[in-house]
């Protein structure tokens, strides 16, 4: 009898991205229907013979592997540079930003060995990838709050169980020591022989490709020791940065820069429902983007910081940001975008039960997986991404972007 194990998380997944990214998506696919399949109620045959469906298509596509590298040789970091913070320089070419490195097929996220294969990758300009830091101050990719979901950590700490309150395998809560001896885990929630990377491995691979890496940082413990690791590697030719940061919450990182180090670091401020300017209580997108440009015209020498600007609309209700999207490339500037279904992982367990794995509320709600709508939001291309789409897809990505070329 012929047994076969199916990721009911990872069919559902796979499933919902081809429906929304692909260029011929099922545009009539009821979303009252996606509630309850991503809810898990629809989990049996139903979830078997949609996936059995899209991946025929898609695996026929290469759709979840990474595509065979052009033979032209990637652009230069000068060429990329200069275009990404030029909205009118080579403006059909879009960044593609490859989501947690090259995970897919059994690669562990944010490994070593996952940022060599997304470098190795012509088609990649970017490889975006999460920071946290240890106990003890050393900056490592790691996605999730927690350890549980992509580590051994269970194996390692069997005896201790979490209340969902405590610090049971907090990511800062752990030293280097004990961070670096715990195994990776692939989408199969399969061991592997994979170690949690450093951010410097990450920026050795960087610099030997001439590819970008972006930095994805929620704290600021974090945001500060990943600018010490740059400044030490004297790496700001090949990261980026972005953050939720007004200018004046950004400015004690900038400071602990040399001169050439400000002319060169990038800096993309996110432009978020709740982004709220200096000196306000009340969130004012707007207003969040023009104290940025009213900072960038007193320092005109610091090109890269908010050079560019990273949206963050989900529906297409956001019609204040859709606006000040608009505003930014007319202003000659691009944007950029995370695009996938929403998988909020936080890694949190009580005992050894995940109490926070997956998911984001309304999921159906959320239209960044939708590369129709992220380019033309209420079919408004002004207002549409022109800088990079952060995707796990690369075949995807080169249907919508056939034929990049930077000049």
């Amino acid at each position: 009898m012929l047994l076969i194990k199916f990721n009911i998380k990872l069919i559902q997944q796979r499933v919902i991205n081809y429906i929304f990214t692909s260029k011929y998506k099922l545009k009539f696919f009821n979303m009252k229907l996606l509630t309850f399949f991503r809810n898990g109620i629809l989990k049996s045959s139903f979830a078997l013979i949609l996936y059995v469906g899209t991946t025929q298509h898609a695996h026929a596509q290469g759709f979840y592997t990474t595509t065979t590298p052009p033979t032209t040789a990637r652009p230069s970091l000068d060429k990329l540079r200069a275009t990404l913070l030029d909205g009118n320089k080579n403006p059909g070419y879009v960044f593609l930003a490859l989501h947690r490195a090259a995970w897919i097929d059994g690669t562990p996220e944010n490994s070593v060995v996952a940022v060599a294969k997304a470098a190795n990758n012509r088609n990649v300009d970017m490889i975006e990838i999460d920071l946290k830091t240890s106990k003890d101050g050393k900056v490592y990719l790691m996605h999730d709050d927690y350890l549980q979901r992509t580590t051994n950590f269970l194996d390692m700490y069997p005896n201790t169980y979490g209340t969902g309150k405590d610090n049971y395998g907090k990511a800062s809560e752990y030293s280097w020591n004990e961070l670096s001896s715990l195994r990776l885990k692939n989408e199969e929630k399969t061991y592997t022989n994979e170690k949690i990377p450093l951010l410097q491995d990450a920026i050795t691979i960087a610099l030997g490709a001439g590819v970008f890496l972006q930095l994805d940082i929620n704290d600021d413990i974090t945001f500060r020791q990943a600018m010490k690791v740059v400044q030490a590697a004297n790496a700001f030719s090949v990261v980026m940065f972005k953050g939720n940061k007004t200018p004046k919450q950004f400015i004690p990182f900038f400071n602990l820069l040399t001169e050439a180090q400000k002319k060169q670091i990038i800096f993309a401020p996110f432009i978020k429902p709740d982004s709220t300017p200096d000196d306000a209580t009340t969130a004012d997108p707007m207003k969040f983007y023009e104290q940025w440009e009213t900072w960038r015209k007193a320092n005109p020498a610091y090109t890269g910081v908010a050079g560019l600007y990273e949206m963050v609309f989900r529906t297409p209700a956001d019609t204040n940001l859709f606006q000040v999207a608009q505003k930014i490339r007319a202003g000659g500037k691009r944007t950029g975008i995370f695009s996938a279904q929403p998988e909020y992982y936080k890694g949190r367990y009580i005992g050894n039960v995940n109490i926070n794995q997956c998911c984001a509320n309304n999921p159906e709600n959320d239209r960044r997986g939708d590369f129709d709508f992220i380019l033309a939001p209420n079919n408004n291309k002004n207002a549409g991404i022109n800088g990079y789409i952060i995707t796990d897809e690369v075949t995807t990505f080169l249907e919508f972007f056939p034929n990049r070329i930077i000049q």
